[in-house]
């Protein structure tokens, strides 16, 4: 099993359906890298970030990147307020 396997594991249905966009297209800094290394189109590329969540003392999103013709790719978890 990959990293980024054992990461998506890590979103539940219900997580994805409740996922809201952040970023679309040339709105989001890092497109370019993103058309470069993973190919698509600029326009097509979402950023994606989950519900907050606890987890001990501090709460959590997930962001992510994705392309309708690729999947997910760059799961991270990110530690907001």
């Amino acid at each position: 099993m990959t990293e980024r396997t054992r990461a998506i594991g890590k979103l539940s249905p219900r997580t994805l359906a409740q996922s809201r966009v952040i970023a679309k297209g040339n709105r989001i800094r890092d497109v370019q890298r993103l058309v470069e290394t993973y190919g698509g189109k600029r326009s097509t590329w979402v950023k994606k970030s989950s519900p907050r969540f606890e987890l001990g003392l501090h709460y959590y999103e997930y962001h992510w990147y994705e392309h309708p013709g690729l999947g997910w790719v760059e799961l991270k978890r990110k530690r907001v307020s």
